[in-house]
């Protein structure tokens, strides 16, 4: 089995590709770096990278390292039909240089937003936290367990392992034995949870002062929380008229700018995408196996700052 099929199979363990909303989206392998000419066997290379968004800095950054044998980004580089591959364009000048090194790219955007353990968990668990609601050894709750977190529209036939996945996530503080917090509170817990210093606010005249219920949607949310009852929406990014809409309907909206809300969950995901690849290294008896090494970018970064 290939390194990269051990990484299909971790993936699959951790956040399946089925999961992923495959209507819109485009999850999977992105590029398939072929072996060089005259190579009879593939390279032992042992380190996947993970980022946000394949930039210029993060494939600088993973190229750098010899031993880097795959990209693992949350946002596909490659999202509608490409009529060309040139130097001219930024992103598809990283796709050529990865190719060119021996380096794939794999993505998996909305599978990890909807995974159980997945970005939209992820924040969800650290407001639960915050309201005092007990969560596991790695600060995480499982939603549809009765804890406070559910799917807002909950997925159907899911594999092994994933039930209560879906997209979008309601926390309910009283629901998950917690107390209310205070508009203030939530903000904190926000930040605290995904490492930001600011956000933006847009509180409803109407809504209430201390909060029970929040709608969560990683990056762009506006479609996934438009209509859900809940006392605040928290996401990454809504536009003008979305955010009107929901404060006039007595939604207060927090807004962390789009891959604030995901990027921080990499760092939760790489060590546990670690253990699974290892573990799928040992299954596979007919490949020489070394350890597999998992970390995550430092050059990927939000690309919107307050100044």
């Amino acid at each position: 089995m290939s390194r990269l099929a051990h990484l299909e199979r971790a993936v699959d363990r951790l956040t399946p590709l089925s999961l992923a909303e495959k209507s819109w989206d485009n999850v999977g392998i992105m590029v398939e770096a072929p072996r060089r000419p005259g190579q009879t066997h593939e390279p032992t290379k042992r380190r996947i990278v993970l980022c946000n968004d394949l930039t210029t800095p993060v494939c600088d950054e993973a190229l750098s390292d010899p031993d880097t044998f795959a990209i693992l980004t949350y946002h596909p580089p490659i999202f509608s039909g490409l009529k060309s591959l040139t130097l001219q364009t930024p992103l598809q000048a990283s796709l050529l240089r990865c190719i060119a090194h021996g380096v794939s790219v794999f993505t998996i955007h909305t599978a990890s937003d909807n995974s159980v353990g997945g970005v939209n968990d992820f924040m969800g668990s650290g407001l639960l936290k915050a309201a005092g609601v007990e969560t596991d050894s790695e600060g995480m709750i499982r939603p549809g367990t009765g804890k406070g977190l559910r799917a807002i529209t909950e997925a159907k036939n899911v594999p092994d392992g994933q039930e209560g996945a879906g997209g979008g996530r309601i926390v309910d503080f009283l629901e998950g034995g917690g107390r209310k917090l205070s508009r203030s509170e939530v903000v904190q817990a926000v930040k605290d949870r995904l490492n930001l210093k600011h956000l933006q606010a847009a509180w409803a005249t109407t809504g209430v002062q201390d909060i029970q219920t929040v709608a969560i949607c990683a990056g762009s949310g506006a479609g996934v929380l438009k209509g859900v009852p809940a006392d605040l929406y928290l996401t990454g990014e809504m536009s003008h008229h979305d955010i009107l809409a929901a404060v006039a309907a007595g939604t207060h909206v927090l807004c962390c700018n789009h891959s604030a809300t995901e990027r921080p969950w990499l760092h939760y995901y790489g060590p546990r995408l670690e253990r699974a690849l290892n573990e799928v290294g040992k299954e596979d008896t007919d490949a020489p196996f070394e350890g597999y090494e998992v970390v995550v970018s430092q050059a990927d970064r939000e690309p919107l700052e307050v100044v």
